[in-house]
């Protein structure tokens, strides 16, 4: 191998193209300039020689049975070292030399920078490497922070069931109907977990009710009564503010509004009321009349839905009422049972 005359060209300086001619024989008959300054050899170094660096076919002389034109082209990918031991990834071109006359002199030769692209590939991989890992790092964290959210929330509605006694099991029970309820009517839409959120504290608002007007187990006075109708309200005022409970809040504040605007607190109408407020209604008249209270008896889940059929299109949004009494009996029953008291 011949020695080294000058430095070679730097392999960071971009893109270059490197041209030289092999004859039959398999020595250099042609260096250009731009081989020179690429890898490094002079041509009086290599001329005759064969080339310092291997090129990518099986045999120069195989070239004497091949007739010019495109199928006589070659192409591949390969990686040189000029004389200093640098390292090129280049994209090389061969095709043969060929004389006026037709006859094949050789090879010629032409090789062009690809290591910038390889470098950029390398670059992309690892950058989506890093996306990969990093989106795996913040899902695990958006667990713990979700499941962070759903303790604070299941606290508070613990708070709240334990203040109002006579309802025991309710919250979880109206989530649970609530939920199953959601997934009929809203599908992917009941995935949010702002939705049951929602439901666990829908009553939050009886924390600023006093408790003798709460647990009354006689008929409320019409001062008592005008208490209890704040509840929504000021359960969207304890919550407000809280980023992760936003939507929540439309159940909260709307969930004793009426379909046919006679509710409270805004008398809203139709389908002014939230969905999830309006899917709620529902399932809390259900479970509070399938449930002892100190006032009457409980009704049977047949009862109840006897009722809120009636009540379609006047206290109910008749859309989420026709999916509710489709849903199976069997399973609205375990979730009333579930929780309930002894």
């Amino acid at each position: 191998m011949p020695s080294a005359s000058r430095s070679p060209r730097p392999a960071d300086q971009g893109r270059f193209l490197v041209a030289f001619e092999v004859d039959v024989h398999g020595n250099v008959s042609r260096w250009t300039h731009g081989a020179e300054q690429v890898l490094g050899w002079s041509s009086g170094e290599v001329i005759g020689r064969p080339p310092p660096v291997p090129p990518p076919w099986e045999g120069v002389k195989r070239w004497n049975n091949i007739g010019p034109g495109p199928a006589a082209l070659l192409d591949a990918t390969c990686v040189w070292r000029g004389s200093s031991g640098a390292r090129y990834e280049l994209s090389v071109c061969t095709s043969p030399a060929i004389s006026a006359e037709g006859e094949v002199l050789g090879v010629s030769v032409a090789a062009r920078d690809i290591s910038a692209r390889t470098q950029l590939h390398e670059q992309l991989q690892a950058y989506a490497r890093d996306v990969r890992e990093s989106y795996g790092r913040e899902l695990h964290r958006l667990a713990d922070l979700q499941a962070s959210y759903r303790a604070t929330v299941e606290a508070l509605a613990s708070a709240v069931e334990a203040k109002d006694d006579t309802t025991g099991g309710h919250i979880r029970r109206v989530c649970q109907l609530g939920l199953l309820l959601a997934n009929a009517h809203l599908g992917t839409e009941a995935d949010d977990p702002q939705l049951a959120y929602g439901f666990l504290l829908h009553d939050i608002g009886k924390l600023a009710v006093p408790d003798a007007v709460l647990n009354k187990p006689g008929q409320l006075d019409a001062d008592e009564w005008a208490l209890i109708q704040r509840h929504p309200e000021e359960g969207a005022r304890i919550l407000a503010g809280v980023p992760f409970l936003d939507r929540a809040l439309d159940v909260v504040r709307f969930h004793h509004e009426r379909w046919d605007g006679t509710g409270y607190p805004n008398q809203l109408a139709g389908e002014g009321i939230p969905v999830w407020a309006r899917i709620f209604s529902i399932v809390d008249t259900v479970d509070a009349m399938t449930s002892d209270r100190p006032y009457r008896a409980r009704l049977s889940l047949d009862e109840a839905i006897a009722e809120v059929q009636a009540k379609s299109g006047t206290q109910f949004d008749p859309a989420c009422v026709a999916t509710f009494v489709a849903l199976k009996t069997d399973e609205v029953q375990a979730m009333l049972e579930a929780g309930a008291p002894e």
